[in-house]
């Protein structure tokens, strides 16, 4: 569970290094802005996949990062800076967990103030290790595994998102409500899950929860990358649950909706938890009507907000592709960042990790309160709402203050 909102054993953690262990580390860390090449700007590395099979996804996280300093910049740029512009560099991980420490350092080295991403958990796992040893503060965009935070002394990574164990929370307690609100029965699970960190870590967070809100998981079965889903589905239409809860890629996603739809095999409710393809447009068309009225908990866009909106046009606009949730919560943590760059008045990495630690963002476009951080550096106002899918579209339908439209069920 999340610790305190206590900053000051992170503080103090900081001045130390900031006084004793300067000397050695990477990057720009006490250099004249002016030094980096930036002519006096900030300089935002984006460390995302920007090929293999997730460089769709992670190209428009990119994009998302991109933007938000574009629509500062022509805010009028760093206001406690006189204006200084914000830059960023990307640098592409294709998804390898190997590449997730080495391009952190090639961002901090060619001048990275700060340094976010990166969508897969094992490789933000490693990013951060890097930014952890250079110095340099990373605000995580997308990454749900808790163990990226919670098993390590990590002092300069932060993460808007819920992680897993928030996700897997908020979804044990939503879901079912909205059901039961409804007038109908929801007492057994099946959990279909990507057999890596990231599903393994989200199914242990459901097989805990789910049975504190009357739910027994009555099967589990994982699907690996290229895999087939007949043997799993096969296995779920036996076991007979009232829901099947998806922790899966896009792909494995779609491979689910298939095999099932080759069975004729259709669970009163189709769930997902941090699942990434029941909250794209496109991968919902391509699946169909087997996932119409699907209640999935995800991070999302604030869609009451009309900033928010704003920046869902904009970004559509601007890059002519889907504003989907990895989208909208890369966005926001590049608002994090941005404000953090304003409430340090500096470019040094020391003073903009000092400021957040402490800080509180309360104009954001996520869906959650304001996000400020807890002594492991996460998101103590987490919240990841419930969408339903509806016309093939996915709309926030609760907790109500967030709610686009009503649930239909």
């Amino acid at each position: 569970m999340r610790k305190g909102n206590n900053h000051s054993d992170r503080r103090s953690f900081i001045k130390y290094i900031g006084a004793a262990g300067a000397v050695g580390l990477a990057g720009c860390i006490g250099q004249d802005p002016a030094e980096d090449g930036n002519d006096g700007g900030i300089t935002i590395g984006s460390n995302h996949p920007l090929s293999g099979s997730l460089g769709g996804t992670g190209t428009r996280m990119d994009n998302a990062v991109k933007l938000a300093a574009m629509i500062k910049n022509e805010n009028g740029g760093i206001e406690s800076l006189d204006g200084a512009e914000l830059e960023v560099i990307s640098e592409d991980n294709q998804g390898e967990q190997e590449l997730g420490g080495e391009v952190t350092d090639t961002l901090i080295d060619d001048g990275a103030d700060v340094v976010t991403g990166c969508f897969s958990s094992p490789v933000t796992n490693a990013a951060t290790r890097a930014a952890e040893s250079a110095g340099v503060p990373f605000v995580i965009s997308v990454s749900v595994d808790d163990a990226i935070l919670q098993e390590n002394d990590r002092q300069y990574i932060y993460r808007p998102q819920p992680p897993a164990t928030q996700m897997a929370i908020d979804h044990a307690e939503l879901m079912p409500q909205v059901i039961r609100d409804a007038g109908q029965d929801v007492e057994t699970a099946g959990l279909f899950y990507i057999n890596i960190d990231f599903g393994q870590s989200v199914r242990d967070a459901l097989r805990e929860e789910l049975p504190n809100q009357g739910i027994d998981v009555v099967e589990e079965v994982s699907i690996d990358f290229g895999e087939t889903a007949d043997t799993a589905v096969t296995q779920l239409s036996e076991a007979d649950p009232d829901v099947v809860i998806a922790t899966t890629y896009e792909a494995e996603t779609v491979e689910l909706v298939r095999a099932m739809d080759n069975q004729n095999y259709a669970p009163p409710f189709i769930a997902g938890c941090a699942n990434e393809a029941l909250n794209d447009v496109n991968a919902l068309q391509e699946m169909g009507d087997t996932v119409e009225g699907a209640l999935p908990t995800n991070f999302a866009l604030n869609p009451t907000k009309d900033r928010a909106l704003e920046v869902q046009d904009r970004y559509e606009s601007e890059f002519d592709e889907s504003f989907d949730a990895n989208v909208a919560m890369t966005y926001a943590a590049t608002e994090v960042i941005i404000a953090a760059i304003e409430e340090a008045g500096s470019s040094d990495p020391d003073d903009i990790n000092d400021a957040l630690s402490g800080i509180e963002v309360t104009d954001h476009i996520a869906a959650m309160p304001p996000i400020t951080f807890d002594d492991n550096g996460e998101n103590a106002n987490a919240l990841a709402p419930l969408f339903q899918v509806q016309d093939l579209d996915d709309r926030v339908v609760f907790p109500e203050e967030y709610a686009e439209t009503e649930v239909d069920l």
